[in-house]
């Protein structure tokens, strides 16, 4: 697989859009697994802090409600 920005091969895929990016490209970005609601019902989220990243795409900063999937 090769790079989206350079066509050098790739070391690895942004976590958000799946674009491949080699190692001059990559950023890093905190990446949430999931949103849960604690024993306090204090809204909680297990994070990744250094997910690949292309720096192209525009991941949401919050998450967007999907009331269609009930």
């Amino acid at each position: 697989m090769k790079c989206f920005f350079c066509d050098q091969p790739a070391q690895g895929v942004c976590r958000f859009c799946g674009r491949a990016i080699c190692k001059e490209h990559a950023k890093t970005s905190p990446y949430i697994i999931t949103v849960y609601i604690g024993k306090d019902n204090t809204p909680k989220s297990i994070v990744v802090a250094d997910a690949l990243y292309c720096g192209t795409c525009k991941p949401h900063p919050e998450p967007v409600e999907i009331p269609e999937i009930y």
